[in-house]
C-alpha cells in the first residue's frame, strides 16, 4: 500500500540538491525547467518491502523515480507463474510500460523498503508540452529502456548460464558506480529466486554458477553480499570490457 508519511514532507529536498539528479529526470533541464519539473514532483511517497507501486491493468497515474530501495516489475501468466522482468534501482524511472495504452503491463513490487518521487501524469503530459527539456529527457529515458530490453533478449538468447550472471554481476557494478557507491562491493536488492527467475535459469544452477565464479576467484559471496574479485576475468567471462550503464 501506499503511504505518504508525515516526516518525509519537511526533509524533502531540491531536485538539484539530490544525490541522484544527475540520472534521473532533472539532467539536462534548464535552471527555469527544473524550477517548473519541482512544483509538479510529490517526493513523499514510499511503499513497504512486498507491496505494490502498481498492478497489472491498474490504469497509469504517473511517473515514478526512485531515490532509495528497490522495485521489480514483473508479469504472470493465468496459472499465477511469474516472470522477472527487470530491477529498478535508485535514480531508475518506472512508468513506460503504461505508455502505449494508459494501462500497466506489468505488476511493480518492492524489494525493500522504497521512497519514490512521482509526477502525475496529467503534470508530466502538460509539462512535456511546454518545456522542451523534459520532453527530450523523457524520450532519452524511454530509448534507454528499449536498448537495455534489446540486450536483455541478446544475453537470454544467445549467452549461457555463467556468461547471463556475469553480465548481470557487471551491469550492478556500472550502476552502483554510476551513483557514487563502489563498484566492486554491493548488495543485491533482489533475492535468489527471482535472480534466478530474471535470468532465465534454475535456482539450482544460479547456485552452482555462484560456488564455481567464487572457486575460480572472480567474485566472493555472502548472501546477497557481492565483492568483485578480478574484474578483468569477469569482463571476459561476459566477453565485454566495459559493462553497460543504465
Amino acid at each position: 500500500m501506499l503511504e505518504k508519511p508525515n516526516n518525509f514532507s519537511q526533509k524533502s529536498i531540491s531536485c538539484e540538491s539530490c544525490s541522484l539528479n544527475n540520472v534521473c529526470i532533472p539532467n539536462g533541464l534548464s535552471p527555469s525547467e527544473i524550477a517548473e519539473l519541482e512544483i509538479s514532483v510529490d517526493k513523499t511517497i514510499k511503499i513497504k518491502k512486498k507491496d505494490a507501486l502498481y498492478h497489472s491493468k491498474d490504469e497509469v497515474d504517473g511517473i515514478y523515480a526512485i531515490k532509495s530501495g528497490a522495485i521489480k516489475t514483473s508479469i504472470s501468466n493465468e496459472d499465477g507463474q511469474e516472470q522477472v522482468l527487470e530491477f529498478h534501482l535508485p535514480g531508475d524511472l518506472l512508468g513506460f510500460d503504461a505508455f502505449n495504452s494508459g494501462i500497466h503491463s506489468c505488476d511493480a513490487t518492492a524489494l525493500e523498503d522504497t521512497l519514490l518521487c512521482k509526477i502525475a501524469m496529467e503534470d508530466f503530459h502538460d509539462l512535456c508540452a511546454r518545456l522542451s527539456g523534459v520532453r527530450k529527457e523523457m524520450m532519452h529515458q524511454v530509448g534507454k529502456e528499449i536498448s537495455h530490453n534489446q540486450s536483455l533478449l541478446l544475453s537470454l538468447g544467445q549467452q549461457q548460464t555463467n556468461e547471463r550472471l556475469a553480465t548481470f554481476l557487471l551491469e550492478m557494478s556500472s550502476h552502483f558506480q554510476s551513483r557514487g557507491f563502489s563498484g566492486q562491493e554491493f548488495i543485491l536488492p533482489m533475492p535468489r529466486q527471482d535472480l534466478s527467475n530474471y535470468l532465465g535459469m534454475a535456482v539450482e544452477t544460479l547456485s552452482r554458477i555462484i560456488s564455481r565464479m567464487t572457486e575460480d576467484g572472480l567474485i566472493q559471496m555472502d548472501r546477497r553480499l557481492v565483492i568483485i574479485s578480478d574484474m578483468e576475468k569477469l569482463q571476459k567471462l561476459a566477453h565485454t570490457s566495459t559493462s553497460y550503464k543504465k
